[in-house]
């Protein structure tokens, strides 16, 4: 089970809306889930399960034993987020209630907006996913259960605000030392939750505006410092309640079962059935985090000498790559429908070219954009062995916008794709003042490397020398015979004091690795300081014109 595919359809289906109205991010880094919006489409976020040292792993801040159970645990909690962010694409409507909160307290609204905007979704998408309702129940059990003991928070506004999230989702535990505070607060939550059953499907009905005025009531007199929600939905605050692990608390414990009433699902099974989705999903984990860490640690090993401040991999966006893709799917299917006419060197269409290149020759032949082709030596055709690596610069400084450098990667990466032939390898890299690794050469241009292409992001500093001399040292380990590096930048490196002389050393020294090396500059003429072989271009589909005509006079195929 690929986790990025499980998490792209689960969402999908769930919230019911076409890739070109979201973008999935999954991020190891991120802690909680967060939903937004950008134009008509909306930006969702997800913690994804990460392993820990050895033994443990991690979502949503809570660590557990890499174990059946254990990871049981966080793959439900992790299942929950992706449920209720789709809820909110699918059902979530925040007008009414936003405009209830003006000129309110600003804490208290928002609480009261955020507690009754999740409740209702899940009500309102109850009916359409039943089955999906266990899951949301045990996230919140979960949630309630990594809470202190409320009646020792000191806050009263905190500890009213905790104890009728715990109430409404029927998580709260069945004493409490605090009995009067605790059923005024049970009185509320059973009110609320009446008025919204009533309204979930119209979140203009003013039945939820009575419910908000309750809720907000609760804060008339006292003081809310922080915004509590669960760890499966969006923070809007710090939030200081929730321990990293669980612990049993013995009597009072909230079970399944209330969780689940609590959310209109009776009869609710008190145990969770195990499930061969967790092993396959653990198994997929290991096998990710196995990989990457060789590729993490290969690549530590070669910007040691440099100032780059790390290697990570860029969250994955898959609907950022197919939004990109599609956006200029037109020219790419032009381009590859071309190389697919001309990439068989070994037909017998008279007229074919084949051979070794004279490098030298064919260098000149791309710098000057000229149509010569009598840069073979050699007729006969051959299958030459050969590695590409793609350095995108992804850093502050780039004149472009996000979209178009992803648009930019996305086209040289379908290029790519199609013209390597079967024993050649091609890696693509993303840097600014890190190194990003979005295809390691040995990877498969998988749903995996889409997804890094779509997270591309611009920031930080234009640290090309230093990534300039750790993928041209990896692409030069290959053992490969020819070898070429194209770079994409504005050709401004920024970061420190003589960063455009280190650029130029580096330059000499990846040419004394027999490395071919070709800028593309992003709209900049100032590539052409430093790259013999250059273009200055100004659009996706003029780089991608250019590197297919690069690769196809460098490496050996042409057409007569």
């Amino acid at each position: 089970m690929n986790i990025l595919e499980y998490a792209w359809t689960t969402f999908s289906s769930v919230s019911g809306v076409d890739h070109d109205r979201f973008r999935l991010i999954l991020s190891e880094a991120a802690a909680r889930p967060s939903v937004g919006l950008e134009g008509d489409g909306y930006v969702v976020k997800i913690p994804v399960p990460r392993k820990e040292k050895e033994g443990m792993v991690s979502v949503q801040g809570l660590y557990a034993d890499a174990d059946e159970q254990g990871w049981g645990t966080l793959w439900r909690l992790f299942r929950a987020s992706l449920y209720h962010a789709a809820f909110h694409v699918s059902h979530g409507d925040l007008k009414p209630l936003a405009k209830w909160a003006k000129e309110k307290e600003r804490f208290p609204a928002i609480f009261t907006v955020s507690l009754l905007e999740d409740y209702r979704i899940t009500l309102a998408a109850r009916d359409d996913w039943p089955g999906v309702m266990t899951d949301i129940a045990y996230a919140n059990l979960v949630a309630a259960s990594r809470m202190p003991d409320l009646d020792d928070v000191e806050s009263r506004g905190l500890r009213t605000a905790a104890k009728l999230l715990v109430a409404l989702w029927g998580v709260a535990p069945d004493k409490g030392g605090r009995v009067d505070e605790d059923q005024a607060i049970f009185r509320v939550a059973e009110k609320v939750r009446g008025m919204v059953e009533n309204s979930a499907d119209d979140p203009r009905n003013p039945l939820l505006l009575k419910a908000a005025e309750l809720i907000y009531k609760q804060f008339d007199k006292v003081v809310l410092p922080q915004i509590p929600a669960f760890p499966h939905t969006e923070a809007h605050s710090g939030d200081s309640l929730y321990s990293d692990h669980l612990e049993a608390k013995g009597k009072g414990k909230p079970k399944l079962a209330s969780a689940l009433a609590a959310i209109g699902v009776e009869g609710g099974a008190g145990e969770l059935p195990d499930e061969p989705e967790f092993k396959d999903s653990l198994a997929a984990l290991q096998d990710q985090h196995s990989k990457r860490q060789k590729v993490t640690e290969y690549y530590k090993k070669l910007l040691a000498s440099t100032r780059l401040n790390g290697v990570g991999y860029p969250d994955g966006d898959y609907a950022g790559f197919l939004r990109a893709r599609a956006e200029l799917a037109g020219p790419i299917r032009n381009i590859k429908n071309q190389l697919l006419a001309i990439k068989n060197v070994t037909d017998e269409e008279p007229g074919k070219l084949s051979g070794q290149v004279d490098m030298p020759m064919a260098m000149q032949v791309v710098a000057s954009g000229s149509q010569r082709s009598d840069v073979f030596v050699r007729e006969e055709p051959i299958l030459k062995d050969e590695a590409w690596a793609i350095l995108v610069d992804a850093s502050k400084s780039v004149s472009k916008s996000s979209l178009e450098i992803r648009g930019i990667a996305t086209c040289l990466a379908e290029v790519a794709s199609t013209v390597m032939r079967e024993k050649s390898r091609w890696g693509l890299f993303g840097f600014n003042d890190s190194l990003q690794v979005v295809k390691d050469f040995d990877e498969h241009y998988s749903i995996e490397a889409k997804s890094r292409i779509g997270g591309l992001s611009q920031k930080g500093g234009t640290y090309l020398p230093d990534a300039l001399a750790v993928v041209s040292r990896a692409l030069n380990s290959r053992p490969i015979e020819s070898k070429y590096l194209v770079v994409v930048s504005d050709g401004r490196p920024t970061g420190y004091a003589g960063i455009e002389e280190e650029l130029l050393d580096k330059i000499k020294e990846t040419g004394k690795m027999g490395i071919m090396l070709v800028g593309i500059g992003v709209e900049s003429p100032e590539i052409r300081k430093y790259f013999k072989v250059n273009s200055v271009l100004d659009t996706p589909y003029e780089m991608m014109k250019f590197f297919t005509k690069a690769y196809i006079e460098l490496s050996g195929v042409g057409e007569g």
